[in-house]
């Protein structure tokens, strides 16, 4: 059984819109979407049947050219292949569910990156578990990405398991920027959390911190130029941001002999 707490999951971007990926398996996707005031989801065509729930705040849903004004407390049905738009044209944040059945196949699919190009990713290689930890490990998982959804730029992190006889984990963890991912990464929650989850692996985790540069979405191409990568931190202070910490490193290596 799993219950899944909306509010720790709400999302919203520097551009005042966010999306976080609770559901994801064959026959349904339920996202979560947040807008600011004055934010919209523009107008696309709908690649599945699509169910839509207020969670809180209220907005104008455009289906095909017809507006509905919808708060808590409705359903709203799209079919698939309508024009589906939503605007948050309230003084308050709007939060809603997309619940997808069954889940977009083929070329239309989302990856495991909802967030946009140019967010910063973080991917995870764990060890393989020990045995009979393979229930405590899920159960961590699950905890430690509740407690990460609550730090600010959070937009997703997904579990993604071994097939085929195969005993590695690893996970996606998407970021708005480089700096919010720092600031979960060296918080005292994550080090606590990562504490209790290695007495289920063998060995510490790999990390490989990347930047999202594109992606092809319908057939369609979105890149951004720039791209990201964090310096390997060790150790934390609290006396100590990463700012300055990189900024004493990169002073250092200018200062060693070559």
């Amino acid at each position: 059984m799993d219950i899944i707490d909306l509010k720790s999951r709400e999302v919203f971007s520097h551009e005042g819109r966010g999306v976080a990926a609770l559901v994801e398996e064959d026959n349904l996707q339920i996202r979560q979407v947040g807008l600011e005031p004055g934010k919209e989801v523009p107008v696309h065509t709908t690649d599945a049947r699509v169910t839509l729930q207020v969670v809180r705040g209220q907005g104008t849903f455009t289906i095909g050219k017809e507006n509905v004004r919808m708060g808590p407390g409705k359903l709203l049905r799209v079919p698939e292949g309508a024009s589906m738009g939503i605007r948050n044209d309230s003084a308050n944040p709007l939060v809603f569910l997309v619940i997808k059945t069954p889940a977009p196949s083929g070329p239309g699919r989302k990856s495991v990156l909802v967030g946009e190009p140019g967010s910063f990713v973080n991917f995870i290689d764990f060890a393989p578990l020990k045995p009979e930890k393979e229930q405590a490990f899920h159960d961590w998982f699950r905890r430690s990405s509740e407690a990460f959804a609550k730090h600010p730029g959070f937009i997703s992190r997904t579990l993604l398991g071994p097939i085929e006889g195969g005993h590695r984990y690893a996970a996606v963890v998407e970021f708005e920027s480089k700096e919010t991912f720092m600031d979960m990464h060296l918080s005292d929650d994550r080090v606590e959390m990562f504490r209790q989850g290695s007495p289920s692996l063998l060995d510490p985790p790999r990390r490989n911190f990347t930047s999202h540069c594109s992606s092809i979405e319908n057939g369609e191409s979105r890149i951004v130029v720039r791209e990201q990568r964090a310096p390997r931190i060790r150790t934390r202070t609290k006396e100590t941001s990463w700012r300055q910490r990189t900024g004493s490193e990169q002073q250092k290596r200018k200062d060693e002999p070559r």
